[in-house]
């Protein structure tokens, strides 16, 4: 059985930048003085190293005592946590990811100019939560085109503005964008689709037709390595979304001849790495 990887594979800049903001602060800082709002990105291997330095986690940043530093979520912290941290004399280590900063920018300006908001996104999703924040929550989340399809079209104004979360499917988006043609008479589209989230689902769809077996690498709530497992599954590939080598079975190999591996953009190549090499084992060992 031959072993394919994925052309564009593992960390993106984002989430490089994250961990390399945090690491240079656990450097510089004292350790007991450093807090991380939730999860820094989606994976769990990343956070259970962080954990293991020390750092105080928290869910809330209520929790952080003043005169103190606070590492951000790369997803974006709210505008109302950004103010707290201020008023509460913590100092904001921010690694929101650049993508996500531009997101927060269009949106302001779109609420500026008096555009209807749109976002194609996941409402309980880190990145969007904050993206909220900036517009007082003025905006309509939509999953999917049904759900735009659901939305009374007298509730969509004539002029309105249509962005997306940065990890959401590409594909997706352009037909959300072709539908609401027939919903406005103005409409302004961002692409917000982040390019390293384009170039994975681009190169996980060629590698599905390469291969009869994917193994899908990164966090059961990565967003973005999800759409990776669910364009696999699409393509009619039988695919499996795995966070470790532990969770491989070896009978998925059985009468396999080429088995893709790709990963999410929060997948530290150290993680994929271990898995391809426990496969192999499982090869040589059936």
């Amino acid at each position: 059985m031959e072993i394919i990887k994925a052309k564009d594979i593992g960390f993106c800049f984002g989430v490089k930048r994250a961990i390399k903001k945090a690491e240079e602060a656990l450097k510089d800082l004292p350790v007991n003085d450093i807090y991380m709002l939730g999860e820094i990105i989606h994976n769990p291997q990343v956070i259970r190293k962080f954990k293991k330095k020390d750092i105080n986690f928290v869910k809330e940043i209520t929790e952080v005592p003043s005169h103190k530093y606070l590492i951000s979520r790369a997803h974006g912290i709210s505008l109302s946590e950004e103010k707290y941290a201020q008023s509460h004399d913590i100092t904001l280590i921010d690694t929101t990811c650049p993508y996500v900063k531009r997101l927060q920018k269009i949106v302001t300006i779109l609420k500026r100019e008096g555009y209807q908001i749109i976002v194609f996104g996941d409402r309980s999703h880190p990145e969007i939560r904050s993206l909220l924040s900036y517009i007082d929550g003025q905006a309509l989340v939509i999953q999917s085109i049904d759900g735009l399809i659901e939305i009374k079209q007298d509730k969509i104004r004539k002029k309105s503005g249509l962005l997306s979360q940065t990890t959401k499917d590409i594909e997706h988006f352009r037909n959300i964008v072709k539908a609401m043609i027939d919903y406005t008479e103005e409409l302004r589209v961002f692409n917000t689709v982040c390019k390293a989230t384009v170039l994975r689902q681009q190169a996980t769809r060629e590698l599905a037709k390469k291969v009869d077996l994917m193994i899908v690498i990164g966090g059961k709530n990565s967003a973005n390595t999800g759409k990776l497992a669910n364009l696999s599954k699409r393509a009619g590939i039988e695919t499996y979304h795995i966070e470790d080598e532990k969770q491989l079975n070896k009978n998925w190999f059985k009468n396999k001849r080429f088995t893709g591996i790709t990963s999410g953009a929060s997948t530290p190549e150290w993680v994929t790495n271990k898995i391809i090499t426990k496969i192999k084992d499982l090869i040589q060992n059936r």
